[in-house]
């Protein structure tokens, strides 16, 4: 049973061996010297023939490549690429190394087009490059849809390959946004929470957007803890106070909102801080407003509420726009309004306004009763209190233009200031200042804000109207009678709606007699 046995076999293969080995003629040696060598030579030489660019030859084109960068020397460099890339052509590091060179030359148009090929292979470097070259530095707007599907996979591929990369995934979060891929956008955003938590606040938004009104709740809530465990570290941090408040208006927390920014008004470190937190204050009061007002119910007792919150408001943010426009616009909608309390209210809160604010109001009321000469006077004193109010420039612009010897050229100067003012202008700023290029008969520029004007179904009927009148006026005849139908179709409508609402209030009479 020996066969079986390993030492046994391991002792035959000694004995084999040794017994080769010896038998051997040692003497005639020598003689197999060049043959030996030879076959060396032969095994080497073809090795390097066969080896397709790898192995020694391969390594002399490194070195002679990493000399020709170390000086520079772009053009050597290339060549030795080139060598490498006829061996090797589908080497995304060479086409990467050629696309970089190229650069350094100046082609970089032929280098934009290797990297765009190297990044359908989902090559990270030549995206990097891409980002950095081609999309850093520019604004969404500026690309062409198919240029933005490059950058999608660009900042999708950097961001799945580098998950600690948070301005790259900023940048995928942003792009998904404008792209309307808000579904998308949401996973991304969540990840950022965890370094930036009122990105949460941000997936919230757009939870609502999407209507997942519970995901939209979960995400803020979420956000909400994270920046109240911040705030308890740091007190009187003014932006944690700030993120707090916006958490708790998203929700519909806006007593706890209000509450918030007072306590940190309290404790703020410097001048600016307080500035910022009271103006940051006024707007959640104006939201808080805002939220009541959705309620169908319109009570005196509910309007007194609100006047009462406003008068609160405009002495604790004088100069916030979004306060002194909701408390002329109150203001102005209870004129009429003959309830002692509301009219007690109204004058009172008329009265502890600041003074620029008690101007535009009696300046906007002259206005609506066509009072010009009491209106430019009121508003051009309120403009001169507080000059950076869009809304009270807008008005001004009109009493200016509207007066019996109108300042066509001071209006337009206003209104322009109007628009500048604020980063979105409402379409009664654009619908004013298209006014008064039309009535200057600067036709062409009258058109563009005109027709910004349309969307407000308030002014779609008179802008309508001007626009065919601007149409005519340069030339363009079938515009200006598309413009002129709408306008008459419109008129048309607010003609019947009218009729309607006159038929169902004498109806009405009528009904309660029988109940009666």
């Amino acid at each position: 049973m020996q066969f079986l046995n390993p030492l046994a076999w391991f002792r035959w293969m000694g004995e084999f061996v040794h017994s080769w080995f010896l038998g051997i003629p040692w003497r005639d040696a020598p003689k197999a010297i060049p043959a030996i060598i030879l076959s060396l030579v032969l095994f080497t030489t073809g090795f390097i023939a066969f080896s397709g660019g790898t192995g020694w030859r391969n390594r002399q084109l490194e070195r002679q490549l990493k000399v020709a960068l170390d000086r520079e020397d772009f053009p050597t460099a290339e060549i030795v690429i080139r060598r490498q890339l006829e061996a090797d052509p589908s080497n995304m590091q060479l086409i990467h190394r050629f696309a970089l060179v190229r650069e350094a030359q100046s082609f970089e148009e032929e280098a934009k087009v290797l990297m765009r090929r190297l990044l359908t292979r989902r090559h990270l470097p030549a995206a990097k490059w891409l980002l950095e070259n081609q999309i850093i530095g520019k604004k969404l707007t500026d690309f062409e849809p198919e240029e933005l599907d490059e950058i999608g996979t660009v900042l999708e591929l950097i961001t799945e390959s580098e998950d600690d990369n948070l301005g790259v995934k900023r940048m995928y979060a942003e792009y998904l946004i404008y792209r309307q891929r808000l579904s998308s956008a949401i996973p991304v955003l969540i990840e950022l929470s965890e370094a930036e938590p009122m990105r949460g606040l941000q997936a919230a938004a757009l939870a609502r957007q999407l209507n997942e009104m519970d995901a939209a709740e979960r995400y803020a809530s979420t956000a909400l803890e994270r920046v109240e465990e911040l705030h308890k570290d740091d007190p009187t941090n003014t932006y944690y106070a700030m993120s707090i408040a916006r958490n708790q208006i998203f929700l519909e927390r806006h007593s706890d909102a209000i509450r918030t920014l007072k306590r940190s008004v309290d404790v703020a470190k410097t001048p600016d801080e307080r500035r910022v937190l009271t103006q940051a204050l006024g707007d959640a009061i104006i939201a808080y407003i805002t939220y009541i007002e959705k309620s169908p119910t319109n009570t005196v007792q509910e309007r007194l509420r609100v006047l009462r919150m406003l008068d609160a408001a405009v002495k604790i943010a004088p100069n916030n726009p979004r306060v002194v426009t909701m408390v002329a616009d109150h203001v102005l909608s209870n004129l009429n309004e003959s309830d002692a309390q509301i009219t007690s209210v109204r004058e009172a809160l008329i009265s502890g306004s600041p003074a620029g604010i008690a101007h535009f109001i009696k300046g906007t009321a002259a206005l609506m009763n066509e009072d010009q000469p009491m209106a430019e006077l009121h508003l051009e004193k309120a403009a001169e209190q507080m000059p950076r109010s869009a809304a009270i420039l807008n008005n001004l612009a009109v009493a200016l233009a509207m007066k019996e010897e109108p300042e066509y050229d001071k209006a337009l100067q206003v209104s322009n200031a109007a628009i500048g003012n604020v980063t979105t202008p409402t379409p009664h700023f654009y619908e004013t200042r298209g006014q008064i290029l039309f009535r200057m008969g600067r036709f062409r520029e009258a058109i563009s804000d005109l027709e910004r004007a349309l969307p407000e179904p308030t002014l779609a009927a008179k802008a309508h109207q001007m626009l065919a009148d601007c149409y005519d006026k340069v030339g363009d005849e079938d515009l200006a009678q598309g413009h002129r139908d709408a306008a008459e179709k419109l008129a048309k409508e607010q003609a019947s709606a009218i009729e309607i609402g006159g038929q169902r209030s004498a109806e009405e009479p009528a009904e309660d007699a029988e109940e009666e």
